[in-house]
């Protein structure tokens, strides 16, 4: 039997009750037909938060501080961070990413012309999902389709592609880009990694201990196993290169820190939060924008949502806020798109769209 287990954190039980109400009938076409499904809804409304976790898991019980993969929603972490470098003068929006390399790598050029580190974050390049030669590690360990893609093979990979229309000609969603991207922060940093710049430049002044690409030991215990769309286990995804398109771990508890500091920026970061927002770029004139990396839904007579889902092996997220009322967090336990339902429901109600 499916249980509903429902948390309020600094809510009324009428308030608890009306979240449920919203999310039940999405989660519940997510649960349909599924065995082992675990799922958290973080809603907050305002200053007030709700945790709501749905499972039908036979193991762990599902809570505010149980660990998912985020995939794609590390992109946004990736957008904030490049913001922080900028605003600290260590790069530039329209800098070419090859001056952010070491000197042996190639970034594909097209007409004379160089990808920056913007057209990075806002899939303008020009670059593919995935450089040349991905292919060959995925279809290799299917289970694992990043853990043997290094930056050896990425930097081969970049030196062959080609750049297949012009460089900010158009928006194609790629996570060599922005795992891309992340290398070049890296490096103008002059960190040893993406996980430590990030760590110390985002979740450290964020507050967000639990969010990490290496988990601790506690983390680790607290992990639910992650199941493709067919019901099978699918192992944790490992990545030995491209981490900031889509290798962070977090739980509800962290990312409704995360979900606050973007609906209401304020400290340190304010500046470079509110900058990774602005719509860098139109995809669909007065209905679809991208930040650095974030998603933006524009509509006449609406507040504008802010949102990014992520989609691992064995793991489903989405997070999305309106600037100055609220957002939402949804981690589920199974690779199936239809979790965004359930967080699109939240936000229409926080919008007040019909």
């Amino acid at each position: 039997m499916r249980r509903l287990l429902l948390l309020a954190i600094l809510a009324t039980p009428a308030q608890a009750g009306d979240w449920k109400a919203i999310v039940e009938k999405p989660v519940a076409a997510v649960l349909k037909g599924k065995k082992d499904v675990a799922i958290v809804v973080g809603v907050l409304d305002k200053d007030k938060e709700d945790v709501l976790t749905f499972d039908e898991c036979g193991g762990k019980v599902p809570d505010r501080d149980s660990v998912f993969e985020i995939g794609s929603v590390t992109k946004t972490f990736t957008g904030i961070l490049l913001a922080d470098r900028v605003r600290a003068g260590v790069v530039k929006l329209d800098d070419p990413v090859q001056k952010h390399l070491a000197d042996d790598w190639r970034v594909p050029r097209r007409d004379d012309r160089d990808i920056t580190l913007l057209h990075l974050a806002t899939h303008t390049s020009g670059l593919p999902k995935h450089a040349d030669g991905y292919l060959a590690f995925a279809f290799a360990d299917r289970q694992h389709p990043y853990a043997k893609y290094d930056a050896a093979a990425l930097k081969k990979g970049l030196a062959t592609t080609k750049l297949e229309y012009p460089i900010g000609s158009r928006h194609d969603y790629s996570n060599v880009g922005v795992g891309l991207l992340g290398h070049a922060l890296a490096h103008a940093s002059k960190a040893p990694s993406y996980e430590l710049v990030l760590t110390e430049r985002v979740l450290k002044p964020l507050g967000m201990a639990d969010t990490a690409i290496t988990l601790s030991d506690s983390q680790t215990k607290r992990f639910i196993d992650g199941l493709t769309a067919g019901g099978k286990r699918q192992d944790p995804w490992e990545f030995a290169s491209i981490e900031a398109c889509g290798a962070i771990r977090s739980t509800a508890g962290d990312m409704l820190k995360y979900v606050k500091a973007n609906a209401d920026p304020s400290g340190p970061l304010r500046e470079a939060i509110e900058m990774s927002h602005l719509p860098w770029r139109v995809i669909a004139p007065d209905e679809e924008e991208i930040g650095l990396c974030w998603i933006r839904y524009v509509a006449k007579k609406e507040p504008t949502k802010v949102w990014h889902n992520g989609q691992t092996g064995g793991h489903h997220s989405f997070v999305g806020f309106v600037p100055g009322r609220g957002g939402v967090v949804v981690l589920c336990n199974v690779a199936v798109m239809s979790v965004d339902d359930v967080g699109m429901a939240v936000l229409k109600h926080l919008a007040g769209a019909k």
